[in-house]
């Protein structure tokens, strides 16, 4: 009589186990979406279609939809420490970085990168943290602000 009741207090507790362990499981989603890439105003990336994994708790990013996108098409690119923006891509061997950097003509000036979700730029957060939702069209737009020389007219 003990040997069954062991016999069902184990199965009980292997019953239970696996049923915690299929509820913990967050349900996968699957979305798609499409990325662009413009540097100053051209196209370099039209429209790449990708579908992206996530989970219900997790849903994917703009971020993560972009740079999987990116490995996949061997763009090079870089992101922030934080895992939040792109700080780099490259194509054709010439990288377009974040921050101070030099044009192609010797002209000095600031670089950055943004996104837009189907023509909207978010109102709050990054591409790291901000969901790609189903069928958007991401496009990530870099812009090059030369340094302007402020001049100073003395009266």
């Amino acid at each position: 009589m003990k040997k069954i009741r062991v016999a069902a207090l184990a199965m009980a507790i292997i019953m239970l186990a696996l049923c915690a362990v299929s509820c913990s499981k967050s349900e996968k989603v699957k979305i798609n979406c499409t990325i662009s890439v413009m540097i100053d105003g051209e196209l370099y990336l039209d429209g790449y279609e990708y579908q992206v994994e996530g989970t219900v708790d997790a849903p994917p990013t703009v971020l993560q939809a972009a740079t999987e996108a990116f490995f996949i098409l061997k763009i090079p690119y870089e992101v922030d420490d934080a895992g939040n923006s792109l700080t780099s891509i490259s194509f054709d061997g010439i990288s377009y970085p974040v921050g101070p950097t030099t044009n192609d003509d010797g002209v000095e000036g600031i670089g950055f990168w943004e996104y837009t979700a189907d023509g909207v730029k978010p109102q709050s957060g990054r591409a790291g943290t901000n969901a790609v939702l189903e069928g958007q069209k991401i496009v990530f737009s870099y812009e090059f602000q030369p340094n302007e020389e402020v001049v100073w007219i003395e009266e």
